[in-house]
């Protein structure tokens, strides 16, 4: 079926970085690997992803027992067998290893093993590759990594209070699944630890999840094709993060494949919603046109829900977003008393300065009993202590919401202004010290100061770090609440888009030329 563009044979890769898939796909090539085969007393085959899972063959010869010894004293002695690290790169039972190579005084007793062990892979079956046809060395350092980001994700649905796992489990009988949620995790924990590089990271992973997703296209069925939407976004998304241009490929493939079938309606709805935040996030990111939104004449400055849409304790509203009848002194109740009604006075001064640069001042300014008359500047300067994890949250809420207030007052052509500059740095300082736990209950707040982080950093490496940030967001509940979600991010985009149209105007003012100006303005 050719309903999506052919991604051909995954990226061209260069001799450096065909160097780099062998290292990564654990590939060893006989000669260059036989000194360091040697000190470790360890033979492989030719290619050391197809491993060995059986227990009994991955014991030391000397340690074998025969056919008529004890049973649970060979079971004890395949269990120490299976637990030395340097063992599981045995490839077949055909090359035995010396019985001097194992350190008998390092191994665990035979009832110590943790069942929870990513590297324990006793269960495992005894073929050289998992049920679902990927290796079982990246199955397994896939899982290593989602557990990881498993635990990462935790913190995020503190925010929000609730779950909801549906719309993130893929599907894990596709190979291409696999591969490319582990593409997603790596690329947003690369990100998160401040790893960027415009490079192919993961060379041999990204190619191996293109030729799975190629795979499975060519030979699913109707009612499969549907499903192929989630991994192709996702891979976009890993993309994103990158600020790689081939984002722009994968949606256009999930654009021309939801075209063909009769449009986004027809899709499942938990497809629907992850296509839309994939089109969002990449017209956030890449600045390209929305191919399955529309942002509107104006921002709508308050979303008004039906009762029981949103659960959990949490504050929805953000000075880009006012949600029901809320208000920001419902975010005194998430910060500790000290700060408390200094977080309101900063919110509320970050959403004034959006509502009038759009004149929406009439019938939305939201009705809070705290009037709070606060001082950025202050607040700024004061430095806090580097562990004081309250004042850093306040100071990063001031650093976005000065950055805006500026922004907007002073004329600048952009959040990226050199103006802004040691205050975007001081936003990526804080917020990755502080941690998700201390936005508790503010989500979309959170996502506000990523925007506007975003927005105002030039620097790749902050600039990923936002963005990642974002996508993570938009994963961990924006697909649940996607009207809420969707609608900070038309609002960033209006804002967005009128500081370019500002730009643009006032430079068409500028120019030398009189009767240009009078033409441009009554055209």
């Amino acid at each position: 079926m050719s309903v999506f563009i052919n991604y051909g044979a995954g990226p061209k890769l260069d001799k450096k970085q065909k160097q780099v898939v062998r290292s990564q796909a654990m590939v060893s090539v006989r000669g260059q690997q036989k000194e360091k085969l040697k000190q470790r007393q360890v033979t492989r085959s030719k290619d050391v992803t197809n491993l060995s899972l059986n227990p009994r063959r991955l014991a030391p010869a000397a340690a074998r027992k025969t056919r008529g010894s004890d049973r649970s004293s060979e079971d004890s002695d395949e269990l120490d067998a299976s637990s030395n690290g340097a063992l599981a790169l045995v490839n077949s039972g055909r090359k035995r290893i010396p019985g001097n190579a194992v350190q008998r005084s390092r191994l665990p007793a035979a009832g110590k093993f943790r069942l929870d062990n990513p590297y324990d892979m006793r269960g495992a079956p005894p073929q050289s590759t998992h049920m679902t046809g990927v290796e079982a060395r990246v199955f397994q350092d896939y899982l290593t990594r989602c557990g990881a980001y498993t635990s990462y994700l935790d913190e995020a649905f503190v925010l929000v209070g609730f779950r909801q796992q549906s719309y993130f489990r893929p599907d894990m009988s596709k190979a291409a699944c696999i591969y490319i949620g582990w593409l997603l995790t790596a690329g947003v924990l690369d990100a998160f630890r401040g790893n960027f590089s415009e490079e192919i990271s993961y060379p041999y992973y990204e190619w191996q999840a293109i030729k799975e997703l190629q795979r499975f296209i060519d030979g699913a069925n109707a009612r499969e094709l549907h499903e192929v939407v989630y991994p192709v976004i996702i891979l976009g998304m890993f993309e994103m993060v990158r600020f790689s241009p081939r984002t722009i490929t994968h949606l256009a493939a999930v654009e021309r494949f939801i075209k063909t079938r009769g449009g986004l309606n027809k899709m499942p709805i938990v497809m629907q919603h992850i296509v839309i935040m994939g089109d969002m996030l990449q017209c956030v990111c890449l600045d390209t046109p929305l191919a399955f939104n529309h942002l509107g004449p104006s921002p709508i400055m308050r979303h008004m829900t039906a009762e029981g849409f949103l659960a959990g304790d949490q504050l929805c509203s953000s000075p880009l977003l006012l949600c029901g009848e809320e208000d920001f002194s419902l975010a005194a109740r998430f910060v500790v008393p000290s700060i408390a009604l200094q977080v309101v006075g900063v919110l509320q001064l970050a959403s004034d300065a959006f509502r009038s640069f759009f004149d929406l001042d009439g019938s939305v300014r939201s009705s809070s009993p705290y009037e709070v008359e606060v001082d950025l500047d202050a607040i700024i300067d004061n430095p806090a202590a580097h562990n004081d994890v309250p004042a850093l949250f306040l100071e990063a809420c001031a650093l976005a919401a000065r950055i805006t207030r500026r922004t907007l007052s002073e004329c600048l052509d952009g959040f990226d202004d050199i103006a802004n500059e040691q205050d975007v740095l001081a936003i990526y300082d804080n917020t990755r010290f502080v941690g998700l736990k201390a936005w508790t209950g503010l989500p979309y707040v959170y996502v506000w100061v990523n925007l506007i982080g975003f927005a105002a950093s030039t620097n790749p490496r902050m600039r990923s770090y936002f963005i990642a940030e974002v996508v993570r967001c938009a994963f961990s509940y924006g697909c649940y609440q996607i009207e809420v979600y969707q609608g900070v991010l038309r609002n960033f985009l209006h804002l967005r888009n009128a500081i370019a149209g500002r730009k643009m105007a006032m430079a068409v003012l500028s120019s030398p030329s009189e009767e240009d100006n009078e033409d441009y303005l009554f055209e």
